[in-house]
């Protein structure tokens, strides 16, 4: 049956539902006002404006018992009610529906989306986003993942498919529920949270975090920097214990932060990665309990970083400044024990539009081969064979970290095995852009929610998604739980967030004074039979 008769049956039944959902529900319900939706980018479904909020009025009043109003966009908003303004994108992706919530006493609000890829499947994204909006803000139960299908029956809940469904907790990251895609629990892998660990608030902005066991305990230390300092927290029974705070020079802009011991002497030696007026600057140090800091290198006009290679272990990768701190072609292998000059090492396999903060080596098949793994400045998911023939590039819009410097840096890449078949996964962060799209060097985000996907054949799946933190993630680490007791039907790890805690992290650089809140949750990855 065509849509536009299609149409011509739903506005009738719409009103049916938000006038069987309302009564008796006007004295308990939370009074939420909802405003005609934006079809600017509709295009021929620009029809659906009001039925859009009235269908997603109506759900929310079966769900979660809420008391709906409508008012035109020229309303005043009223205290101590929820608004909610939608938005309908139709284009050659497909059609998504978004809803912006903004909450009582709150300045600006939080947004969620769901996506599909023809108007046949328009019911089922405004029933998706009533889901999450009701999960987010009106304690209704998480719902179960269930993947999209086409008409062929062919799933699209993979990173084909612009941002997958999002769950939400008013929370904002003090807790953390797992929405799992079903049909990959069932065949790979079951992931759960089983541990939250207390969070903490820290007074300073942090530009850069990790996680490691620096110095031989058994026991995760957390560092944080920020451009003046390296704070080092432990973890030690379920929470963090401040252990010291190790000055900075001055001027620097401080970009990534990572540990690793290739000096093999038992402790991991810190990665500091920055930039002093557009130059970099880079350094190298230890730090014990007993002995304190050691410096071992300074002031490296280089860009450093230490990273896994399949196959061949740890090493330590640099690349050179370019114009108004930017990069140049050509990612390094360097000795630590060797000078760090800008003239030492042999390329590593990488190609020349990949800088170093933005990829990965995983074998992503098991077959001893290693991948790249990259996330470019359009924020786009590329994976290059070991010969840099591209494989995949994924729609753009995952990762994203707000540093207002000329030098893109995407938000960490983890990898990881999550279903113990000796393939390597991928974890990483999904910012929501909130700034102008034409805004390329200053970019600034809300609502990171953390991302599991694993590599099938030819593209990425999403094992496993977080809720969203609802300010942006700055940075995130995963590591295997010390001293675990890990066996082929059980696996855990640590996965690690700092988020700002007020505003967003854009403030806290421009203004020079922010808040970060640390999160550490304690995960198990069951693979299933197949």
């Amino acid at each position: 049956m065509q849509w536009c008769i299609n149409k011509l049956r739903v506005l009738p039944l719409l009103f049916f539902v938000v006038s069987i959902s309302t009564p008796g529900l006007a004295d308990q319900g939370k009074g939420v006002v909802f405003y005609p939706t934006d079809v600017s980018e509709a295009g021929n479904l620009s029809y659906l404006q009001d039925s859009v909020r009235i269908m997603l009025a109506g759900r929310l009043a079966i769900l979660a018992g809420i008391q709906p109003h409508f008012e035109s966009d020229g309303q005043v908003i009223e205290p101590g009610r929820y608004h909610v303004r939608t938005s309908l994108v139709n284009n050659l992706d497909g059609i998504t529906i978004f809803a912006f919530v903004q909450q009582p006493g709150e300045e600006s609000p939080v947004a969620t989306r769901s996506a599909v890829t023809g108007p046949e499947q328009i019911m089922a994204a405004l029933n998706d986003l009533a889901g999450q909006v009701g999960v987010s803000f009106f304690g209704v139960e998480p719902l179960p993942v269930h993947p999209v299908r086409d008409k062929q029956n062919v799933v699209l809940n993979d990173f084909s498919t612009p941002h997958p469904d999002r769950y939400i907790k008013k929370s904002s990251g003090f807790s953390l529920s797992i929405a799992q895609n079903e049909l990959i629990a069932e065949k790979i892998v079951k992931a759960e949270t089983v541990e939250r660990y207390k969070g903490t608030v820290l007074p300073f902005t942090t530009r850069a975090m990790t996680a490691g066991d620096i110095d031989g305990d058994s026991l995760d230390e957390i560092l944080l920097a920020e451009n003046t300092k390296i704070h080092i927290y432990q973890l030690r029974e379920k929470r963090f214990h401040p252990l010291t705070s190790i000055s900075l020079p001055g001027m620097l802009q401080v970009h990534a932060l990572n540990v690793a011991d290739l000096n093999d002497n038992g402790l991991m030696e810190i990665y500091l990665s920055a930039t002093t007026e557009g130059e970099p600057r880079s350094f190298v140090l230890e730090w014990h309990p007993k002995t304190g800091v050691e410096w071992l290198h300074e002031e490296i006009p280089l860009f450093l970083r230490p990273m896994t290679i399949p196959g061949t272990g740890t090493v330590l990768a640099a690349q050179r400044g370019g114009v108004s701190g930017g990069t140049m072609p050509g990612i390094y292998q360097l000795s630590l024990q060797a000078e760090l000059t800008s003239s030492a090492g042999k390329l590593l396999p990488v190609p020349d539009s990949v800088n170093l903060f933005e990829f990965v080596f995983a074998d992503l098949e098991g077959d001893g081969e290693a991948e790249v793994v990259s996330l470019n400045n359009k924020e786009e998911l590329k994976v290059f064979d070991s010969d840099f023939q591209l494989l995949y590039t994924s729609p753009s819009g995952f990762g994203g970290r707000e540093i207002p410097t000329s030098l893109t840096r995407p938000i960490r890449i983890v990898v990881a095995d999550f279903n113990g078949d000796h393939n390597d996964d991928i974890l990483l962060a999904d910012n929501e852009l909130s700034s102008p799209t034409f805004l390329t060097k200053s970019k600034y985000y809300k609502n990171g929610q953390v991302r599991g996907l694993f590599w099938d054949r030819d593209l990425f799946l999403e094992m496993w998604h977080t809720n969203i933190f609802q300010k942006a993630i700055v940075d995130l680490q995963f590591l295997p739980v010390p001293n675990a007791d890990e066996s082929d039907a059980r696996r855990v790890g640590r996965l690690f967030v700092v988020e700002p805690e007020k505003g967003n992290s854009i403030e806290g650089y421009l203004f020079g004074s922010g808040a970060t809140r640390l999160s550490v949750y304690e995960m198990k990855f069951i693979p299933q039979a197949r």
